[in-house]
């Protein structure tokens, strides 16, 4: 990727954040409802009642605004009222403990401030990363502690336990959300990588239908191409569109019928190669029989091993000699054409590919050697089926 810009999040990553998003605001709203119930309570026993509404109102609206804002967005990440809503948690610890009476702040809801504390410290979980959330969980807690030891309203150990209840619901919160987004953020990459996959098989699919056929179609519009090549590149032309058809069409190709053997594997494969010095010695494996499969595969490797020839190798003779010992077979295609320095010149898709890697999924050995100026030799060897 060139971009300097934020990964667009893929669509498991983007139902989590609006999953999220849902909760983080039910939450709230649940807490709301809370403050909202006792805020009249708390402002009758309040010394100030107009503050103590003042900052009341103040927390329901930043929660509404931050409600809105997760549910318009589709996600509790950073927004405008995370700020302030922090502020008013971190404000209303201390505020409860000025303006309400003792008896008030600790164990009821007219002193809402400890609950709101736990919610925001949770949410923010939501928005901040593990550390920092953790952080700042801890450092509310602490608040929250500190000014309950310096009120003496509570015993010690009521304040320690009301206190360490905000960083341990952040540390929840934040593993739960932290583990959610992983999760999400793997389900694409794992969806990504099938998509690319899918995508390379394909055009792997594509590229061997079309391999061949690209090479008679250069030949057959190239005007330099000898008259007495076009013939066979005709016929050849003709068994190419046949076989495309029958693979956009989705059928299965048309297949040597029931004598699956080297010699009717090779009748098909070299037809329309009569321009080529080919010298055929195939007699002492002519009778070893393929299994379908590797009848098809093999053929289309004899082809595109011939095309290669035709196209590059500028050869006076190309042998093609096929044997057997009754339990393997062994054909080889040797040329003494240019060559080429297989240290320093990668093979192209016909060799590597479709006269490789094919064979070789379908339990077919193959070795290519070639040598500047020597020519290329390629030979394929597997077992023969039994009768």
């Amino acid at each position: 990727m060139n971009g300097t810009g934020p990964a667009t999040p893929g669509s498991a990553a983007r139902g989590a954040e609006r999953g999220i998003a849902l909760v983080a605001p039910a939450m709230r709203a649940v807490v709301l409802a809370q403050i909202a119930l006792n805020v009249p309570a708390g402002a009758r026993v309040a010394s100030h009642p107009l503050a103590y509404a003042a900052l009341s109102v103040t927390a329901i609206a930043v929660s509404l605004l931050l409600i809105v804002q997760c549910l318009r967005t589709g996600t509790a990440r950073r927004g405008v009222w995370h700020g302030p809503d922090l502020v008013v948690a971190w404000a209303a610890i201390p505020a409860m403990n000025l303006l309400l009476p003792a008896s008030h702040v600790v164990g009821t809801w007219e002193a809402w401030a400890s609950g709101f504390a736990i919610n925001v410290g949770a949410i923010a979980a939501a928005w901040l990363r593990p550390v920092p959330a953790v952080g700042h969980g801890v450092a509310l807690g602490g608040w929250s502690l500190l000014w309950a030891a310096s009120a003496g309203t509570t015993s010690w150990e009521t304040a320690l336990g009301n206190a360490l209840t905000v960083p341990g619901y952040t540390v929840v919160v934040s593993l739960l959300v932290h583990h959610l987004r992983r999760l999400a953020a793997e389900a694409d990459r794992s969806r990504d990588e099938v998509v690319a996959a899918t995508r390379a098989l394909e055009l792997e699919r594509y590229q061997l239908a079309v391999h061949d056929a690209s090479s008679v179609l250069r030949l057959l519009s190239d005007e330099d191409t000898p008259a007495e090549v076009l013939p066979g590149l005709r016929r050849q032309a003709d068994r190419e569109a046949k076989r495309l058809r029958h693979y956009l069409g989705g059928e299965l190709p048309v297949s040597g019928g029931g004598e699956l053997t080297i010699g009717s594997m090779l009748a098909t494969a070299l037809e329309g190669f009569e321009d080529l010095p080919l010298e055929p010695a195939v007699e002492l494996g002519a009778h070893a029989r393929l299994s379908e499969d590797v009848w098809q595969a093999v053929g289309r490797a004899v082809t595109t091993v011939l095309h290669n020839v035709r196209i590059h190798a500028e050869a006076r003779q190309v042998v093609i000699h096929a044997d057997t010992d009754d339990d393997r077979w062994e054909l080889v295609i040797s040329d003494d054409g240019v060559g080429f320095d297989q240290r320093d010149q990668p093979l192209g898709f016909g060799l590597n590919t479709q006269a490789g890697q094919v064979l070789r999924d379908r339990g077919v050995e193959v070795r290519i050697r070639s040598t500047p100026g020597e020519g290329t030799s390629v030979t394929m060897s597997g077992p023969v089926m039994p009768e």
